[in-house]
């Protein structure tokens, strides 16, 4: 878990809480709940991880959601 003020995908600016390694289903069901369901657009947006490693999250266009791959979300705060 962390804070950061990058600009992410999409062109989202502001403080971020972030939550690295989360698995897809899980990202899917956060994003569901709290934003519009989507990795690119909305208050939370979504960077495609590699299983093991925290990724920092990308200022590049947001994945479609897969329950295969693991990420790193941010939601607006």
């Amino acid at each position: 878990m962390g804070v950061t003020t990058a600009v992410m995908g999409g062109n989202l600016t502001g403080n971020k809480v972030c939550l690295s390694q989360v698995p897809g289903s899980s990202a899917i069901s956060i994003d569901n709940e709290l934003d519009d369901g989507l990795g690119i657009s909305g208050r939370m947006r979504a960077t495609i991880g590699t299983s093991g490693v925290n990724t920092n999250p990308s200022s590049a266009a947001g994945p479609v959601y897969s329950e295969d791959n693991v990420y790193t979300i941010c939601y607006r705060i």
